[in-house]
């Protein structure tokens, strides 16, 4: 449409945007080809032109970050186990009773589970977990379940926020971002 655009209003012609079409293709034709043979150099790290910069070493030592199974066991049975007067829609019942039974298991974690306990294990160790951006307390595709919402009531229950007893609600921010976008 916009090709059309520009033929019609009398900024390029049908020629010259055939040969804009090829010149960028010739381009990345030719960078996809260069690219099999590219091999990162360390000096290139961006620390080496940006002044101020760190690269990842001067960043952070590093150190083992396991964590013993039984922690994994306890938070993750502290993650999905919402409060018996919530009323979960009963989908999300159902994958927080299957998330349990895994943890339970101690096998097949998958992307989102592993994703909680890595927060639920920052927040036993005292750390602030912040998460902030379009959509992130129900995660892509309804992955996270960062939030849970009561079906009856419209309460929000956070399973992140109860990890450890006492634990102090500010630990863990999640905040979802909207994107507005105008036509």
């Amino acid at each position: 449409m916009y090709e059309e655009q520009l033929i019609q209003s009398g900024q390029l012609s049908k020629e010259e945007i055939d040969a804009l079409h090829s010149k960028v293709n010739s381009i990345l034709n030719e960078e996809f080809v260069n690219s099999k043979e590219y091999v990162p150099n360390r000096p290139d790290w961006l620390s080496v032109y940006w002044t101020g910069f760190k690269s990842p070493e001067q960043l952070s030592r590093r150190r083992n970050t396991g964590v013993k199974p039984e922690i994994l066991k306890n938070v993750g049975k502290a993650i999905t186990t919402l409060p018996k007067i919530f009323n979960p829609h009963r989908a999300v019942k159902r994958i927080f009773d299957q998330r349990l039974q895994i943890i339970e298991k101690e096998e097949g974690v998958d992307w989102a589970i592993g994703e909680a306990l890595a927060f639920a294990t920052l927040l036993v160790e005292g750390n602030h977990v912040r998460l902030s951006g379009q959509d992130v307390e129900r995660g892509t595709f309804s992955h996270r379940y960062a939030v849970v919402h009561d079906q009856e009531t419209g309460a929000r229950y956070c399973p992140l926020d109860h990890v450890v007893m006492n634990q102090n609600e500010e630990m863990f921010t999640v905040s979802n971002r909207y994107v507005a976008i105008f036509n």
